[in-house]
């Protein structure tokens, strides 16, 4: 799944619009638009590791990694 895809499931999946997103990473509405439709295919590893927090779950996941429940995985990376 595309990375711009993941963006929306994770977002829709917390309950986020695109400007609630946009305000919890800092980044403009417009932003979150274009990172969701693809057109901002390689962005950099600042705006992953905003879009990572904000959507509580790891850039692994976030770049396609793997495909497993995203919280899932975060959680278990979190643990000593």
């Amino acid at each position: 799944m595309p990375l711009g895809d993941r963006i929306r499931q994770r977002r829709e999946q917390l309950g986020l619009s695109q400007r609630q997103l946009a305000e919890m990473t800092k980044m403009r509405q417009n932003m979150i638009s274009r990172l969701e439709h693809g057109d901002t295919p390689n962005p950099g590893a600042d705006v992953l590791r905003r879009l990572a927090r904000a959507l509580t779950c790891s850039i692994d996941w976030l770049v396609g990694l793997y495909d497993d429940d995203p919280a899932l995985h975060l959680l278990a990376t979190a643990a000593p």
